[in-house]
């Protein structure tokens, strides 16, 4: 059947369906494209904790104060212990001599092998709570590795949500600008229509000119810039975009929020009734410093105890075998010899002032973390303070803009009617158009930074439901979102 159909014939539809496969792949690429191109905050910050090498660091740093803490509890344990000493003596003078100790050491006067085995149990009878401050200092050691966590994780998304914001205005001027350019072309080749008929003045040809080449200029430095941001983004996710890539808010994608796209959505709003008031005593920052402060206190304490006398209980069970000419004959002759008990205490007198140098060091170390630490909270309160000014004043600049806006809107609505109707020139059409278009940007600008603003707010308010950090009773903050 195939040799009845002509070969061209064949080779054609050969060639058609190559095609359609070509496309339909491209296709399928377009949309997967599409897709990875699309940056959503929420999906970026689940991206860059997963990636963060601070927290992971951190989460090492808690695991290790765990184990510190299980280190700390031993001492509350006795310690048990087994050994074994496998000996040879020779006596070199042919039994002449006698039994002498020298020292630690004792010269035996005959000529033998020795096994001994001895189990042991040492127990820290009472030390004045030198064990205690030891754990507790472990204890407090993990909570502060904790708090560094949610330190640190507090800053990340602030940090990230500063590079994302900043990458947001430039794609949204990016695409402004774009805008801008299309309409002033348009605009250029009319006016070189009319100067070339001779109704324009070359002047007019040669601002436009001008309009259009600092537009193509703009726009490429915004490519630049916004490839800048983008890498930024890329440090903290570990993946790779283009200027091309969707960028929504950072509130899109959230319950009760639509896309930006959308011009009608009202941005987030805060009300804020009274101004802010900062429980220093909860911040992650002074809590870091005040664990550390206690950790350095009981470390005190526990030097001072050190100076009292410990107590300490120790018990040994001896085995003890010999023989006068064969090794393996002393495992015979091994058997219990002896039990003893113990119970001894030492009383440090004089160690030439070192635990007074230490209890003084560690005096001063307290003062120095007091300082820091009331220095960090100085910077915690001056960065809230300078969020809370930023949201009031976006607040304030967004109604006066969104009033702007609507009588802006209104305005293109009844020159988009008269252009189609043809009352009006299209020059005039395209200028009010690439106004409309600016005023757009700026809202926009105003609405993105209003948003940023207030979640930079909400981070701090989620630390102060962990760490109650904020009064509950003078503040009270509201998001919404509404179609």
């Amino acid at each position: 059947m195939i040799e009845n159909i002509p070969k061209k014939s064949l080779l054609c539809k050969i060639y058609l369906m190559r095609i359609l496969i070509a496309g339909i792949i491209i296709f399928l690429i377009s949309i997967n494209t599409v897709k990875a191109e699309t940056l959503v905050y929420k999906s970026v910050l689940e991206k860059a904790v997963k990636n963060s090498y601070d927290l992971k660091i951190s989460q090492i740093d808690v695991r290790i104060a765990q184990t510190e803490i299980k280190e700390a509890r031993s001492e509350y344990f006795p310690l048990v212990s087994l050994n074994y000493n496998s000996q040879y003596d020779k006596d070199l003078t042919g039994g002449t001599s006698s039994l002498t100790p020298v020292g630690d050491s004792i010269v035996a006067n005959n000529t033998r092998y020795l096994n001994a085995l001895s189990a042991g149990l040492q127990y820290n009878l009472f030390d004045f709570g030198v064990r205690k401050k030891k754990l507790d200092i472990a204890k407090k050691d993990k909570l502060q590795k904790q708090t560094v966590y949610t330190q640190s994780f507090r800053d990340l998304k602030l940090n990230l949500s500063d590079v994302y914001t900043k990458t947001l205005l430039l794609s949204r001027e990016l695409k402004t600008n774009e805008e801008l350019l299309s309409l002033n072309k348009t605009l250029f080749s009319m006016y070189e229509k009319l100067y070339n008929s001779g109704t324009a003045r070359k002047t007019d040809m040669t601002d436009q000119a001008l309009k259009v080449a600092v537009l193509i200029n703009k726009i490429d430095d915004l490519k630049t810039e916004c490839k800048k941001n983008l890498s930024d983004i890329s440090f903290y996710t570990k993946e790779n975009y283009t200027t091309s890539a969707k960028i929504l808010n950072i509130f899109d994608d959230e319950e009760g929020i639509v896309n930006i796209s959308n011009s009608n959505r009202s941005p987030i709003k805060l009300e804020i009734k009274e101004s802010e008031v900062l429980d220093i005593n909860n911040l992650p920052e002074y809590k870091q410093y005040q664990l550390e402060i206690e950790k350095k206190k009981a470390e005190l304490s526990m030097l001072k105890r050190q100076n009292l006398p410990q107590f300490r209980f120790t018990t040994n069970y001896y085995f003890y075998g010999t023989d006068k000419s064969n090794y393996f004959h002393t495992f015979g002759d091994m058997e219990d010899r002896s039990l003893t008990f113990r119970v001894s205490s030492v009383l440090p007198v004089f160690d030439g002032l070192k635990n007074q140098a230490q209890r003084e060091k560690a005096k001063l170390e307290i003062e120095r973390l007091a300082l820091e630490r009331d220095k960090k909270v100085e910077s915690v309160k001056s960065f809230y303070e300078k969020a809370y000014d930023e949201a009031i004043y976006a607040n304030q600049k967004l109604e006066n803009q969104a009033n702007a806006l609507k009588l802006t809107e209104e305005k293109i609505a009844m020159i988009e009617k008269l252009n189609k109707q043809q009352l009006i020139d299209k020059i005039s059409y395209l200028k009010q158009k690439a106004d409309l278009i600016s005023q757009k940007f700026e809202f926009e600008k105003t609405r993105i930074n209003s948003e940023e603003a207030a979640y930079k707010l909400r981070i701090l308010a989620e630390v102060g439901e962990e760490f109650p950090a904020f009064s509950k009773t003078k503040t009270k903050i509201q998001q919404k979102g509404t179609k």
